[in-house]
């Protein structure tokens, strides 16, 4: 009822139409820590797909023991999809932070990046836990500069040592230009 009348029955197709579309909506704009995330940044988007397809801003970026290689190295300002493709054996992430070198970094004394020690609005977005031959996508807004790409995932191994992967290498740079 509207104002004391019952609608019309076409109204109601549309008004359901309404609501799905606000529901697919706010589930499009609802944040997902389980593979993506990004930054409380305000010109960082974070989108996450199984598509193989990427836009001409794409840059897919290899994940193997112990590498992280764009391709290509550098994209135009603005948004920039990553496709992080785990081609290893052991599960990687991608982390993006605005940076000029990799040794801005502040790391800890198993050499791992301590994110909560980057300067504020550094870290751009990350996808996290990426399976040995799966791959996840980012979308992230990216301004003109220098960022650095790198995985930083550490491990306890068997003889109790922690293995970073960030100090084993896994690590590369990345301009917007």
């Amino acid at each position: 009822m509207l104002n004391g009348r019952i609608m019309k029955s076409r109204a109601i197709p549309a008004a359901m139409a309404a609501v799905l579309l606000l529901g697919v909506g706010a589930a499009a704009c609802s944040d997902d820590d389980d593979d993506a995330s990004s930054s409380d940044s305000d010109s960082t988007e974070t989108t996450e797909t199984t598509d193989d397809s990427m836009d001409e801003a794409g840059v897919d970026v290899l994940l193997s023991e112990w590498i992280v290689e764009p391709d290509p190295t550098s994209a135009d300002a603005g948004e920039v999809a990553f496709k992080g493709d785990n081609q290893g054996g052991e599960v990687h992430e991608l982390v993006v932070v605005k940076a000029d070198s990799p040794d801005d970094l502040p790391t800890d004394a198993d050499g791992a990046v301590i994110e909560d020690e980057l300067p504020e609005g550094a870290l751009i977005g990350e996808i996290e836990d990426i399976d040995p031959g799966a791959d996840a996508s980012v979308t992230l807004n990216l301004e003109s500069g220098d960022y650095v790409l790198f995985c930083n995932i550490t491990e306890e191994e068997d003889d109790g040592s922690i293995e970073s992967h960030y100090a084993e290498g896994m690590v590369n740079t990345f301009t917007a230009n």
